[in-house]
């Protein structure tokens, strides 16, 4: 979107004055109505099954504090006795765990931000030592290589294994698999993980997980694409496994969700949470590592009998339900799986909730129902809305009953089940007015419970800047924080200025992922697709203009986010134009640090905030806002983020008679 214009310099007195004046008019009205930096919140959802009893160990395997995602770890002592809680942050080797304590009294809760405890930049797992039980989870909310927003959560486990299984997992187009794994011991371990794929196939691979280190798996590149994998994992010592999936689903629907595996198989499988309203779509993963058997599938609802099914299982193979077709739309569903083999159950939901939040979330099934669950914290509160889903597996009536604790005291509220059904909660209501609040559920009869939330976050940490494309030896900062990054689209440059001079636009060499190149025709020789692996970026279909594919760049975000400078340089314009002869906007041109002729042009500005002659910082100084370019020609979303096109466009220009001392640009002057 970058075809620059000005206005002709043989226009007649009167009209070049008219001109100037409505240009200064309109630069006086950008700089008296700016749009606020507001924050990109990131939309999706997260679901976990209550704990049924404390522990004095909890291990998490998965966790990152890279760009684009915030990780919270809830810790919560629901027991009669004080504790003392050691946390260890462990890390990829060779680094050095990282160890922390702190005090729980009885019913006492703590949140950590765990991006401000170990720093930027890092994968790390978590181990906790109580000398009391205790419980807890970690949330994780995330803005995943600038494409697909989310959030997802795991409780703890109670103890490495040397034995994990996955039933759930995919490469097909559009999903992203990885497996982390935690070494807690002292002493190194190997682990043999197998893929076993939906044609039968198994791909086997030995790693070594240092002691008290962290190890990430890429499953698309162990197994290729287009595969659907179940996994096992059987190792030499204790380790734990998390399998985080990051995904656009149908090509609608992005967002991610984790569990951990399971230690062990079973015959009989509990889930309270489950719905085929509009919006939802919900899938049983059963994985049958044995001979051929069957599984009686027996899906509960608020009202109503229960409806049974059976189903066959396929040797060694996993078997995928599509519940909205077995048991209609519209549906709020629990489900129970009774199997005559051992088996491995999961049941990931895609949704687009209240058609605003899209994402998904996962669990895997519990193998029995309890008298008594636990979870560390409500997960309500501003942008976000909680519920509470239990399950009541048995024959018999069952009263339940719900209390939320907080440190404005409790509540509770008794909810009648009857026999083989599902209700569920407002837990946002429940609990509103308790902060730090908790909850217990508890039955006359064994019941299940979950804690299903949507949301939409607002980000709390402040990223560092990073890198989305090179220019020969200088690195060009995105223009855009990570955290309001909406995606990054390289395009073909127009060759000339608004002055009719050749811009000699310069090739950009993209920096991440490149999730789509429709314009391979017109990549320059040298240029490659495979330089690092994040950010995610596109390349756009040919715009005709004889340039190559990486000459430009739309950096796409929402109107009003805050624009940095892409290059450590000297601001040489920071001016008013008119962009294709007609349309008012403001740029900035930036001479670059020992590159004398070549500077950086960022446009679509709605303010600015620098002027010519000051230095600025890549990807620290403020150069402007994002201008709202709807009203003129981005009125439909971009292809490529569908969403509203707005973004800073970004062009490296080789254009010797501009700088500090050179010629004017182009544009009418204009002071912030």
């Amino acid at each position: 979107m970058c075809l620059l214009s000005t206005h002709g310099r043989n226009y007649r007195a009167v009209l070049a004055c008219g001109m100037v004046v409505f240009a200064l008019l309109a630069a006086f009205f950008a700089f008296s109505h700016q749009a606020s930096a507001a924050p990109y919140n990131w939309s999706g959802g997260h679901d976990v099954v209550g704990w049924p009893e404390a522990s004095c160990t909890l291990y998490f395997a998965e966790g990152t504090t890279r760009n684009g995602y915030e990780e919270y770890l809830f810790l919560r002592n629901p027991g009669p006795d004080d504790a003392v809680v050691t946390v260890t942050y462990s890390f990829p080797s060779p680094a050095e765990p990282k160890v922390e304590q702190l005090a729980l009294l009885t019913g006492a809760g703590v949140s950590i931000c765990v991006n401000n405890v170990v720093g930027h930049g890092k994968d790390v797992s978590i181990a906790v030592e109580s000398t009391s039980g205790i419980i807890g989870e970690r949330q994780v909310y995330f803005n995943y290589k600038g494409v697909w927003t989310g959030g997802h959560v795991t409780s703890g486990v109670p103890e490495p294994s040397d034995t994990w299984y996955f039933a759930e997992g995919t490469t097909r187009d559009g999903f992203q698999e990885w497996l982390c794994l935690q070494n807690p011991g002292d002493t190194d371990v190997v682990a043999t993980i197998t893929c076993m794929l939906g044609t039968g196939e198994n791909i086997q691979d030995n790693l070594l997980l240092g002691a008290r280190t962290r190890t990430t798996v890429d499953v698309n590149k162990s197994v290729g694409a287009g595969q659907d994998v179940s996994l096992a994992v059987e190792a030499s010592g204790p380790v734990v496994a998390e399998r985080p999936i990051y995904f656009d689903y149908k090509s609608a629907w992005r967002g991610g969700h984790n569990v951990t595996g399971s230690t062990g198989l079973g015959r009989e499988w509990h889930f309270a949470e489950g719905t085929t309203r509009h919006g939802f779509e919900e899938w049983l993963c059963i994985l049958n590592p044995g001979d051929e058997t069957t599984a009686r599938i027996e899906y509960l609802f608020s009202d109503g009998p229960p409806l049974v099914t059976e189903q066959e299982l396929g040797a060694h193979s996993r078997t995928t339900v599509f519940v909205n077709e077995a048991v209609g739309t519209g549906k709020d569903v629990s489900i129970k799986v009774e199997a005559d083999g051992d088996v491995l159950c999961e049941r990931p939901v895609y949704f687009y909730y209240h058609s605003a939040w899209e994402g998904g979330h996962v669990v895997k099934g519990t193998c029995s129902s309890e008298e008594a669950w636990y979870f560390p914290t409500c997960a309500a509160g501003s942008g976000f809305e909680a519920w509470l889903c239990m399950m009541n597996p048995g024959s018999d009536d069952n009263n339940v009953t719900v209390e939320v604790f907080g440190d404005d005291g409790s509540r509770s509220k008794e909810i009648p089940m009857g026999p083989h059904a599902r209700a569920t909660l407002d837990l946002s209501t429940a609990s509103y007015g308790i902060s730090n609040a908790w909850v217990k559920v508890t039955g006359e009869h064994p019941v299940v419970a979950e804690r299903p939330v949507y949301f939409t976050y607002e980000p709390k940490v402040e990223p560092e800047p990073f890198t989305f494309s090179t220019w020969g030896d200088i690195e060009l900062k995105c223009p855009i924080r990570y955290c309001d990054l909406l995606g990054v689209v390289f395009h073909e440059a127009y060759p000339t200025g608004g002055d009719g001079k050749p811009d000699n636009p310069q090739v950009m060499q993209p920096v991440g992922i490149c999730m789509q190149d429709d314009n391979p025709q017109n990549l320059c020789p040298g240029v490659s697709l495979s330089l690092g692996s994040d950010p995610a970026y596109f390349i756009e279909s040919t715009r005709s203009r004889g340039t190559c594919s990486t000459s430009a760049s739309d950096v796409i975000a929402k109107a009003g986010s805050s624009v940095f400078s892409p290059v450590n340089g000297t601001v040489i314009a920071a001016e008013s134009y008119m962009l294709y002869g007609k349309y008012y906007d403001l740029r900035v041109r930036i001479l670059i640090d020992g590159h004398p002729g070549f500077h950086v042009a960022v446009l679509h500005l709605n303010t600015l905030s620098v002027s010519k002659g000051q230095r600025v910082e890549a990807g620290r100084t403020q150069v402007g806002t994002v201008r709202d370019l709807t009203p003129y020609f981005n009125s439909s979303d971009n292809t490529y983020s569908r969403e509203a096109g707005n973004h800073p466009h970004i062009q490296v220009n080789h254009r010797p008679d501009m700088g500090l001392g050179g010629v004017e640009s182009g544009g009418w002057a204009v002071t912030p």
